[in-house]
């Protein structure tokens, strides 16, 4: 690991990715001659834990997580290593996308939208085993248009009674990652510190960048704070895949968004809080690269105090 990032996680600060299975990081990250793609896919997270101290496991959105498979992820990787999950759209979505993947929910309301005993039943339990490897839970809730919520007042309300149930003596950390830009007031930061759940800080396409939802939430004493570099805004999902894949070189340095992670991580040293940072290959082409920049940014030595 480098040892700039060896100084972070000491003092509580980790750095990794929005997943970890790309080839396009052979030769920059994976050394190891994998011989099929199954064996890349299958073991590459023991090579991947000796460069990052964390990583995001996108695939728990889209299906419920299994205890055998983390029983295998913390196999692979040291104690040290924590795992940030997305939870599942069945409790985050409240309408569904007329997309072929939904099927016959294709458009239709989500009736299991923050279902606070769902999700304990079918996320948190599996997990038990494993919560002292597992970072903030984060909960990405979808851009609400017209015709689902309309009010952040509503969220809001809906939210704090789901965060009062999910919370209880469970001991996994949660996190908020909204993208109704007009939703970042003061009631939604005093719901997530009344129930010490944090907010992702996200760089995406039509929400403010890092360092104004910075400046929203510097008055609150969140318990943690995580950075989650998805898109440059103002650039959508697939025009970023088009323009970026395989991933293997960055394609652009945005460099105001990259200081205001070093902000978040310099105030989140001065508060003694964990801090968090997930870069993701479409925010500037290859996320490895894009992390080795920020490290430039960072002082060398120890954080605190500085």
């Amino acid at each position: 690991m480098d040892p700039r990032l060896q100084i972070l996680l000491k003092n509580r600060c980790y750095f990794g990715t929005s997943s970890w299975k790309y080839p396009g990081w052979k030769g920059m990250i994976y050394q190891k001659p994998y011989t099929t793609e199954k064996e890349f896919k299958d073991s590459c997270l023991k090579e991947y834990a000796d460069h990052y101290p964390c990583v995001g496991v996108d695939h728990t959105y889209y299906s419920w997580p299994t205890a055998k498979s983390f029983s295998t992820y913390t196999e692979q990787t040291p104690e040290h290593f924590r795992f940030l999950l997305k939870a599942t759209e069945k409790v985050t979505i409240f309408k569904y996308p007329a997309l072929p993947r939904y099927a016959k929910e294709a458009g239709k309301l989500n009736d299991t939208f923050l279902n606070a005993e769902l999700f304990q039943e079918k996320f948190l339990l599996p997990l038990l085993p494993y919560k002292d490897r597992i970072g903030p839970i984060m909960f990405e809730f979808s851009q609400f248009h017209q015709g689902t919520l309309s009010r952040g007042s509503e969220f809001v309300e809906r939210l704090n009674n789901f965060l009062k149930e999910i919370t209880k003596n469970t001991g996994f950390k949660f996190a908020i990652e909204i993208r109704n830009s007009n939703w970042l007031q003061p009631a939604y930061f005093e719901c997530l510190v009344n129930h010490q759940v944090g907010h992702v800080f996200n760089s995406w396409s039509r929400m403010p960048v890092i360092g104004e939802q910075f400046d929203k939430a510097q008055n609150y004493s969140l318990p943690f704070f995580i950075g989650r570099l998805l898109l440059k805004p103002g650039i959508l999902y697939q025009e970023a895949v088009d323009s970026f894949a395989p991933y293997d070189k960055l394609h652009q340095e945005l460099t105001p968004i990259r200081d205001s992670v070093v902000k978040l991580l310099l105030l989140a040293q001065t508060r003694n809080i964990d801090s968090y940072i997930l870069v993701n290959n479409r925010f500037e082409g290859c996320a490895p690269k894009t992390i080795e920049g920020i490290l430039k940014g960072l002082p060398t030595t120890d954080l605190k105090g500085q």
